[in-house]
């Protein structure tokens, strides 16, 4: 049934979400073998060829032999993490160096292929660990699970920004991934630092923010756009990064083809393999992992700006013309008469505002031959509490008063207005959408008992920058040869949530910010 669909999709979702991240695990990790896994050796011909064709015939594909001229070669390539393993072929034995902080999975797959080839010719094999972990990372795991541990937060952090700053501003869209990339960071590499002994906090915080932020834009991008795109970040990042990233164990050249063709392009395995280097191999290897991590980073950046702009200014534009539609009428309410043209003149700097509903105002006597100028008239914000319900009571008398137009802002300000699937999203829209309703019946029923002109915007944005836009936008510049005329007022309720306050956040901020006079009203 459709009252259903909800709850069906979810299941549905969550069903396949599990199928695709097993299926992708298992087929990562149910059977590793290595494929094209870099290996020295130093020897004779006479040797390496026969080595070769043994470790080919045994897992063919496996292993990428490379001769070197001698043993210091081969140990410079393996601390440059250019080499798994070498192999070093000495009168009557055999030797293998391996970086078992490369990975375990890759120190053990050589040491099993190479000490079956030592059986075969009947020479002992000795095992050198030429990179060894850490004494606080007995097993090399710390790179991967810092990197692991920072990629779920990256993921909310996105997906959460692109909800809760939905109604910014759009430059606090785009830095609040950003902000929370260095911060992340930071506190990953101090971590890192304190329990597992890594070290290298400079290198890792910056590996890791940049990671952070190479997961927060693009799922922020794709969360501003639409909201169950972030299922895309979550399939690319989580879903198929872990797999693609080989583990902890170092499996990435031991996954199915496909996985492989993508490990150098995934944010995840980037990172990891970044970390290990910068900690265990002096910053080696870190070019091709650190581009990556920057064109994800770089590619989200722009991409969650010029959305969050193009929102902006689509949202904006939506609610002026919303704002600037005849108002509905009923048994009770009639038309306004028209403004006059300097009226309309005056009040037409503010977007939304329908001057041919209002009526007019006393006109100004001239002077000198100018020009009068439009009253500014009185803003009052709007948000149908009883606080606003007797600010507005008071504006509009003020407004009488003044032969001033009065104008309703009322703030459009969702602080999150969906959940992170982004199925919610309709439901609190229209939510909004009946709020701002009820507040523009209210606002017209105390209005209509002091029989003045009035305008009503809905303004998205907090309350206090909403009401000093509109102000702003109503004050305007006058016109060549107009008589200057007075500011406008703007009048809030004053009352704040908690008894030691006297005065609330709204009016608060806008005695700080505002040029124009401010009325607190109790």
């Amino acid at each position: 049934m459709p009252r259903f669909r909800p709850q069906a999709g979810f299941i549905v979702a969550s069903t396949l979400f599990a199928a695709v991240f097993v299926a992708l695990v298992l087929s990562a990790f149910h059977a590793p073998s290595p494929h094209g896994l870099p290996v020295g050796i130093v020897a004779p011909a006479t040797v390496s060829t026969p080595v070769e064709q043994a470790l080919n015939r045994a897992v063919p594909g496996g292993f990428d032999v490379r001769a070197y001229g001698g043993e210091a070669a081969a140990r410079t390539a393996i601390a440059h993490d250019e080499l798994d393993g070498a192999l070093i072929a000495g009168p009557g034995r055999l030797r293998l160096l391996v970086a078992q902080a490369a990975g375990a999975a890759p120190a053990q797959a050589l040491t099993s292929a190479m000490s079956a080839v030592a059986a075969r010719s009947g020479l002992p094999l000795a095992v050198t660990d030429v990179v060894p972990p850490l004494a606080g990372d007995t097993m090399a795991l710390s790179p991967f699970f810092v990197t692991l541990g920072v990629l779920i937060p990256s993921l909310a952090a996105g997906s959460a920004s692109a909800l809760v700053f939905r109604r910014s501003r759009p430059a606090w869209g785009v830095a609040a991934p950003v902000a929370v990339a260095v911060v992340l960071g930071a506190v990953a590499a101090g971590i890192a630092d304190g329990l597992a002994g890594l070290g290298s906090y400079p290198a890792i915080a910056g590996i890791i923010a940049l990671f952070s932020l190479a997961v927060a834009a693009p799922t922020a991008a794709l969360g501003r756009t639409w909201p169950p795109l972030m299922a895309a970040a979550l399939l690319a990042f989580l879903v198929l990064g872990i797999p693609v990233s080989g583990g902890p164990s170092g499996l990435a050249a031991f996954t199915p083809g496909f996985l492989r063709v993508l490990h150098p392009a995934l944010p995840f395995g980037a990172a990891a393999s970044a970390v290990r280097s910068a900690v265990y191999f002096d910053g080696y290897g870190t070019t091709g992992p650190l581009w990556t991590l920057a064109a994800w980073a770089v590619a989200g950046v722009t991409a969650l700006t010029l959305v969050t702009a193009w929102r902006w200014r689509t949202a904006g534009a939506a609610v002026a013309n919303a704002a600037s539609a005849p108002p509905e009428t009923d048994d009770t309410h009639t038309r306004l008469p028209a403004l006059t043209a300097s009226v309309r003149q005056g009040a037409g700097g503010m977007p939304g505002v329908a001057g041919s509903d209002l009526p007019s105002g006393p006109a100004v006597p001239e002077a000198d031959g100018r020009k009068p100028a439009a009253p500014a008239g009185v803003v009052a914000g709007f948000d149908n509490s009883g606080p606003a319900r007797r600010a507005l009571g008071e504006a509009a008398r003020l407004a009488a008063a003044r032969h001033a137009v009065l104008h309703v802002v009322y703030a459009d300000h969702a602080v999150i207005d969906s959940d992170l699937s982004g199925f919610g999203y309709a439901e609190m829209e229209a939510a909004r959408d009946q709020k701002a309703a009820e507040a523009a019946k209210a606002a017209a029923d105390i209005v209509a008992q002091a029989g003045i002109p009035y305008t009503f915007e809905r303004r998205p944005g907090a309350p206090a920058d909403a009401i000093l836009d509109a102000a702003t936008a109503l004050a305007g510049a006058p016109e060549d040869g107009a008589l200057g005329g007075d500011g406008p007022v703007i009048v809030v309720g004053r009352s704040g949530h908690a008894a030691r306050h006297p005065l609330g956040s709204v009016p608060t901020h806008l005695l700080h910010r505002s040029p124009y006079p401010v009325l607190a009203i109790p």
